[in-house]
C-alpha cells in the first residue's frame, strides 16, 4: 500500500492540508491566552460541569436578597442606606461573620437628608428654614458606617468594568494605600499593575475606610457569559477587591505575588494571590476563572424577612458571609456557563471558591504544547489519510481525537489544568479534509495528460476510451472477479553470476524481455503492472469487464512461454552470427508464471503523470505464489482451482498438488497448464495426466501403499521432473514417521501456504 501511495503527486496533494495545519497551529498560539475564544470556552465550560470544584463541608455563604416581595412590603427601589445599615447590623447580630454590600454605595446617597435639603436649598436659593434644617441632619452614609464597625464589611461599588474581549486598561496602584493588601517578597516599588475599573463616583467622607470597597461588576466574553474575574482591580488610583474576594480580604490580609517578568504602567500585574493556607493562581490579567460548584443554591433570605421576621428568619446567617444583593434590576443577573445567577450569588460562590484556593489553571506553556500537538497529530492524519484506507483513516482521526479530549480531560480533573485539544482534533480533520480536497480537485481537472500515465499499461481498446472522455468511469475502484498473471524470467545462478560487474547488460536484458511480454498481455486485453524483483503483473476483467477473462489469461500464459522461447532461439542465433554484445547466457533463460482468478479491488492508486492502475487482493498473492512453486512442480504454468475448473474441458491440465491458503483454508487444488487441446488428445499427457491425478487421489485419500505405487509410475514416465517425484517421496516418508507416532491425528494431505 504504501509502495502504491508514494507514486502519487505528493507535494502538490499536501499543499492544502499543511497550509491548513500550520493556520491551526498558529491561531493556537497566538489565541492561547486570549479570553473568550470559542470553541475552547464552551470545551472548558464542559468540563466544569462533568467535574465540578469540590464543595464545602458547610456552606460558608448566605444571601439577603432584595426582592420584589420586600420592595413591595418595604418600599421602591432604591432603598436608602439607613435600610442597608439596618442588614448588615442584623447579620451582625445573627453572627455572621462578615457582610459584603453587594449593591453600590459610591457616591452620595440620593434619598440622604442632607442630600435632599441640599437640593431644596438650591432650588429655594436658600430661604427655606425646613430645608436648612433637613440638610443639616445627620447623612444615611454615617448610618451605614456604623454600621460597618461592628462587622467586617465590604461597601460595592457598582463599577463598570470593560469585557474580556476589551483590552485591559492597566492602572498603577499602590499596594500601601490599602492596609487589607501587601506585596509578597521583596519590592522596592511596592506597586501594583492592575485592570481599572471604572466607578460613578467616590466614596462620601462618611464611608471612607468604613469597609473594603468591593467592585460588584464581573466582565463577560464575547459571547455575554461571566467566565473569569479579576480579584483586584484599580478604583480611583487604589487597590479594589472584586466582591467574592473582599470578605476574605476583610478576615485576613492578602499577599499579592507580582509577576516580575511582566510589567504594565510603572508595575508588575498579580500572578497569585494568598490568604493563610488559601493559594489563587491568577491569569494574565490577574483574573480567576469561575469555578462552580454541582449544588449552585446558596442559603438565601428575602430582606422583608431579616428586617420583620425576627430571629428564626435570621439563623441560616450565623457564622457565615452575608452578601446583600437585589433581584429587582435587569443588571443584578449575569449569564454564567450554568445559566443565569444573580451577581450577589455569583459572588458568593467566588468566595467560596476563593477560601477553598480552587483555581483552574490554564499553563503559560498550554499554547505552544496545543500547536506542537496539532501539528505532530495533523501530520499523522495526513499520512493515514495517504496509507490507509479512507474507513481506517477517519477512524484513526477519530480515535486520536478522543484521546487528545480525554488527556484534557484528565488534567482538568487530576490538576485543575485547562488544555485545549481542539487544535490537535481540528488538525486531524482538517488535514484529511484537505487530502479529500486535493483529490477532488484532482479528479474534476483530471485531463489528457493524466490519462497519458496508463498508456502502455491499458489495453489499447479502453485507452482510445479515456482519450475520448468515454470512459471516466473506468479508472474508478471496482471489486469484481480478476485473472491475475504473475510471470517472471529466471536465469539460472551460475549465469547471473558472470553479470554481477556488467549490471547494466543484465537490467537492459531484462527490461528487454519484460516489454516484449507486455506487448503480449496487452495484445491479449490485458493490464500491465510491475510487482517486486522485477515480477510482471497482469490482469483481466478490469478495468473493463469481459466475460472470457480467464481464457484470454491462459491463451496469454501460454504466448508467453513462445515469446520466450523465440528470444532464447533469437539470442543462440546472434551468438553464432558473432553479434556484439549478445551473451549466450541469456539464451538459458525461462519464465515462471502462476494464474489464479477470485474477486479483487482494481483502480487507479497514483495522482496524475506517476498513476498506475492495479489490483488489490489475495487472488494477486496466490498467483505470486503459485508462480514461485514452478520450479517445484515442473510445468511453467501453474493454475489454481478456479481456472482450472473454467477451462479444464478446453486445454491440457496437470493435477500436481493440494494447498491450503492460511491455517483455516479449505483445501484446494493446484494444477498445472501445459498446452492446447491438442496436446490434451495425445496419448503421452493421458498417461501422465492418469498417473498424476492417481497419485494426488490416493495421496489425499491417506493410502501411502497406493500413492508410493503411483509415484514410482510416475518416476518411469519420461519428462516428468525429479524435484516434482522428490517432494511426494519426502512427503510420504514423513507421512509414514508421522503415523507410526502414538500422537499421530487426522490425516491433513494439503500443504499451507501463507499468502
Amino acid at each position: 500500500m504504501i509502495e502504491q501511495r508514494l507514486q502519487q503527486r505528493l507535494r502538490l496533494l499536501l499543499i492544502a492540508p499543511a497550509v491548513l495545519i500550520v493556520l491551526i497551529a498558529a491561531l493556537a498560539v497566538t489565541t492561547a491566552r486570549a479570553p473568550g475564544q470559542q470553541p475552547r470556552e464552551a470545551l472548558f465550560d464542559l468540563f466544569a460541569r462533568l467535574e465540578p470544584r469540590p464543595a464545602m463541608d458547610r456552606r460558608d455563604v448566605a444571601i439577603i436578597e432584595i426582592d420584589e416581595e420586600s420592595v413591595a412590603r418595604l418600599g421602591p427601589w432604591p432603598w436608602p442606606r439607613t435600610a442597608l445599615a439596618e442588614l448588615v447590623t442584623a447579620a451582625e447580630e445573627a453572627g455572621a461573620r462578615a457582610a459584603v454590600v453587594a449593591v453600590p454605595t459610591e457616591g452620595p446617597d440620593p434619598l440622604s437628608p442632607e442630600v435632599i435639603g441640599r437640593y431644596w436649598l438650591d432650588e429655594a436659593r436658600g430661604e427655606d428654614e425646613a430645608a436648612r434644617v433637613l440638610a443639616e441632619l445627620p447623612g444615611n452614609d454615617l448610618a451605614l458606617a456604623a454600621s460597618a464597625t461592628g462587622l467586617p464589611t465590604a461597601l460595592g461599588v457598582s463599577a463598570s468594568v470593560p469585557g474580556t474581549d476589551a483590552a485591559p486598561s492597566w492602572t498603577r496602584t499602590d499596594a500601601a494605600a490599602a492596609e487589607w493588601l501587601e506585596i509578597a517578597g521583596e519590592d522596592a516599588s511596592g506597586y501594583l499593575a492592575l485592570p481599572a475599573a471604572r466607578p460613578v463616583g467616590a466614596f462620601t467622607p462618611a464611608l471612607e475606610g468604613a469597609g473594603i470597597p468591593a467592585v460588584i461588576g464581573l466582565p463577560a466574553d464575547p459571547d455575554g457569559v461571566v467566565r473569569r474575574t479579576p480579584l483586584l482591580w484599580a478604583v480611583n488610583g487604589a487597590p479594589a477587591a472584586s466582591a467574592g474576594l473582599a470578605p476574605l480580604a476583610a478576615e485576613t490580609p492578602l499577599r499579592a505575588a507580582p509577576a516580575r517578568n511582566r510589567l504594565r504602567v510603572g508595575g508588575s500585574p498579580v500572578r497569585a494571590l494568598a490568604a493563610e493556607d488559601a493559594v489563587l493562581p491568577l491569569g494574565p490579567r490577574g483574573d480567576l476563572r469561575l469555578w462552580l460548584p454541582a449544588d449552585t443554591d446558596v442559603p438565601t433570605v428575602p430582606a422583608w424577612r431579616v428586617v420583620t421576621g425576627g430571629d428564626r428568619w435570621t439563623q441560616p446567617l450565623e457564622d457565615r458571609i452575608v452578601f446583600i444583593g437585589q433581584s429587582v434590576t435587569p443588571d443584578a443577573t449575569v449569564q454564567t456557563a450554568r445559566g443565569p445567577m444573580g451577581l450577589a450569588r455569583v459572588h458568593a460562590l467566588l468566595a467560596e471558591q476563593a477560601s477553598l484556593g480552587a483555581a483552574p489553571v490554564r499553563p503559560v506553556w498550554a499554547g505552544a504544547a496545543e500547536a506542537l500537538l496539532a501539528l505532530l497529530l495533523g501530520a499523522l492524519a495526513v499520512a493515514a489519510a495517504l496509507f490507509l484506507r479512507p474507513a481506517l483513516a477517519v477512524v484513526f482521526s477519530a480515535f486520536f481525537s478522543v484521546l487528545c479530549l480525554a488527556g484534557a480531560y484528565f488534567a482538568f480533573t487530576s490538576n485543575s489544568l485547562l488544555l485545549d485539544p481542539l487544535p490537535a482534533v481540528f488538525a486531524m480533520a482538517g488535514g484529511q479534509l484537505g487530502i479529500l480536497a486535493m483529490v477532488l480537485g484532482n479528479m474534476l481537472v483530471r485531463d489528457d495528460a493524466v490519462r497519458g500515465a496508463f498508456h502502455g499499461a491499458l489495453p489499447a481498446a479502453t485507452m482510445e476510451k479515456l482519450q475520448s472522455r468515454k470512459g471516466a468511469r473506468l479508472l474508478r475502484g471496482a471489486r469484481r472477479e480478476v485473472t491475475v498473471l504473475s510471470a517472471a524470467l529466471r536465469l539460472p545462478k551460475e549465469v547471473v553470476r558472470r553479470f554481477e560487474g556488467r549490471p547494466d547488460d543484465y537490467i537492459r536484458f531484462t527490461a528487454s524481455a519484460n516489454d516484449a511480454l507486455r506487448r503480449t498481455i496487452l495484445a491479449h486485453s490485458g493490464t500491465v503492472d510491475f510487482g517486486e524483483n522485477g515480477q510482471l503483473l497482469a490482469y483481466w476483467n478490469v478495468p473493463e469487464a469481459s466475460d472470457a477473462h480467464v481464457e484470454h489469461a491462459c491463451a496469454c500464459a501460454l504466448r508467453m512461454i513462445d515469446d520466450v522461447n523465440q528470444l532464447a532461439d533469437n539470442i543462440q542465433a546472434s551468438a553464432l552470427a558473432g553479434g556484439a554484445g549478445t551473451d549466450e547466457g541469456f539464451a538459458e533463460s525461462t519464465i515462471e508464471i502462476g494464474l489464479a482468478s477470485g474477486p479483487c479491488f482494481a483502480g487507479p492508486v497514483g495522482m496524475g503523470a506517476r498513476n498506475r492502475y492495479s489490483v488489490i487482493g489475495d487472488t494477486v498473492a496466490l498467483a505470486t505464489r503459485l508462480r514461485a512453486r514452478s520450479s517445484l512442480y515442473g510445468p511453467s504454468i501453474v493454475t489454481d482451482d478456479v481456472v482450472h475448473d473454467a477451462l479444464r474441458h478446453h486445454y491440457a491440465f496437470l493435477d500436481l498438488d493440494l494447498v491450503r491458503l492460511g491455517e483455516d483454508g479449505e483445501p484446494r487444488g493446484v494444477y498445472g497448464l501445459v498446452g492446447n487441446p491438442f496436446l490434451k488428445a495425445s496419448k503421452a499427457f493421458r498417461t501422465l495426466a492418469d498417473t498424476q491425478r492417481e497419485l494426488l487421489l490416493t495421496w489425499k485419500a491417506g493410502d501411502l501403499k497406493g500413492a508410493t505405487l503411483q509415484l514410482q509410475r510416475l518416476r518411469a514416465t519420461p519428462g516428468v521432473p525429479d524435484a516434482y517425484v522428490d517432494l511426494f517421496e519426502e512427503r510420504i516418508a514423513r507421512a509414514r514417521a508421522e503415523e507410526a507416532s502414538p500422537d499421530h491425528g487426522r490425516w491433513d494431505a494439503a500443504e499451507t501456504i501463507i499468502l
